[in-house]
Order: C-alpha cells, then sequence, then structure tokens
C-alpha cells in the first residue's frame, strides 16, 4: 500500500535528484529516505529511479509517477483544508427561511454578500410564512429565518 509520506518522499528526491539534499528538505536522515523509496517502488513493482554513484534520474515510470504523485499530494492538502473549513464552519450549507415580502429586498443583496464572503458556503432558500419559519427554527430544519 502506497502511503502519502512516501509520495512526499518521492518527489522531494524527484525534484533535487539527490537523496542527501531531499533528506536535509524533509528533516530526516538519509537512510530512511531511501527505506522509503524502496518500499514505494516495491509497492509499484517497477523502479521510479535510476541511482549511480554520482547521480539520481528518474525512470521514464519515475517521470510519469512523479506528474501523478504532485497531484495527489496537492489533493489530498486542499481536501485536508476543506475538511478543516467545514469543522470550523467556513463551508457547508446554510438553510434560510424567509417571507415573500422579504424575498423583494433582503434576499438577493444578502445571496450576493453571502457569495462573495463566504465562497464555500452554499445557502438554500426556504420561502414560508413567519409561524412556519419559528417552528422549522425550533426544530432545526432552518439555520435562519426572515420572519
Amino acid at each position: 500500500m502506497i502511503e502519502l509520506h512516501q509520495l512526499r518522499c518521492f518527489v522531494a528526491v524527484a525534484e533535487e535528484l539527490h537523496f542527501g539534499r531531499a533528506a536535509k528538505r524533509l528533516f530526516m536522515t538519509q537512510p530512511p529516505l531511501s527505506r522509503q523509496i524502496q518500499l514505494l517502488e516495491h509497492a509499484l513493482g517497477i523502479a521510479l529511479l535510476e541511482r549511480s554513484s554520482r547521480q539520481v534520474r528518474l525512470t521514464a515510470a519515475g517521470e510519469r509517477f512523479l506528474r501523478d504523485a504532485r497531484h495527489i499530494l496537492e489533493f489530498s492538502a486542499r481536501a485536508e483544508q476543506a475538511a478543516q473549513r467545514v469543522a470550523h464552519g467556513g463551508a457547508g450549507r446554510i438553510t434560510l427561511g424567509f417571507t415573500a415580502v422579504s424575498a423583494y429586498r433582503m434576499i438577493p443583496m444578502l445571496l450576493a454578500h453571502a457569495a462573495h464572503a463566504l465562497p464555500d458556503i452554499d445557502v438554500e432558500l426556504r420561502e414560508m410564512v413567519s409561524t412556519v419559519q419559528v417552528d422549522a427554527l425550533a426544530s432545526r430544519m432552518l439555520d435562519a429565518g426572515f420572519v
């Protein structure tokens, strides 16, 4: 099984083309870095790097794998950030109740402001009379309402 740590190690070696510099960049020593690359190559069943006493080069498979590894690491970071935003209220969905009268003046202005200020928040609108909104708020079917 491939691990994100192995991908980070591979990307560092592939970008540096030197195990020592890659290890320094990753704040680790060279032997564990080499081991991670070996484990990755073993898991894949292919050589990603050509090693000699003087240089490190990417194989054709290594060049292709590097592109995909970068995408995976980028996607992983974005997924982590998105989860953090949702957990801290910076992303998700909010359900707003409104009356027909409030829709004409407030709702368009509110939606425009929310789209700009909170781009990761989806706003769901539900038209309902004030008394139904109060009940919906009490039962948590609405997050907020304009009564």
